[in-house]
């Protein structure tokens, strides 16, 4: 597979999963919460703006964290290649992006569950998955970054030497 093939495929990649993510969150999660407010938990229809505001914003990262990964899959197939300072800094950015969401989450569950409206079993085992989720991609992030670095200072020296 050639670079430029595998860059467009990535593109492809990224873009259905940024299509998915928006319909999950700004089609099914709405209609979704319209519906448990409307007929199975009329009692707790005061916490369907609060909740959907929750969830938008542990979508904001994701939908931010597109940017920095557009450019780092781009690059692939750039003359410069993948191994330079610009993806150090993308791949920073998605981890800084990554490890945002694994706060906003919990805050919104708390905050949800002070207002009486959160499930104890998705507090307890939700919760911690989603921080988990969060940290490893950040963590991988940050490690891939570290790697493109160092590959990025060899490569330079290298271009040096030449």
């Amino acid at each position: 597979m050639s670079k430029k093939t595998m860059t467009h495929l990535l593109h492809v990649i990224l873009c259905i999963g940024a299509l998915i993510a928006a319909g999950i969150f700004f089609g099914a999660v709405p209609l979704y919460g319209q519906y448990m407010a409307q007929t199975e938990a009329p009692e707790f229809a005061y916490a369907y703006w609060p909740c959907l505001l929750w969830a938008w914003a542990f979508a904001l990262p994701l939908f931010v964290a597109v940017i920095p990964a557009w450019r780092v899959v781009t690059s692939i197939s750039a003359p410069g290649g993948a191994f330079c300072r610009t993806n150090v800094r993308a791949l920073r950015q998605i981890a800084y992006l990554a490890f945002a969401d694994g706060v906003i989450f919990p805050v919104g569950m708390l905050i949800v569950a002070c207002m009486g409206a959160g499930a104890p079993a998705l507090t307890v085992l939700v919760t911690p998955a989603v921080i988990f989720a969060c940290a490893a991609a950040g963590i991988a992030a940050l490690c891939l970054s570290r790697l493109v670095q160092e590959a990025a200072v060899l490569r330079e020296e290298n271009d040096l030497t030449i």
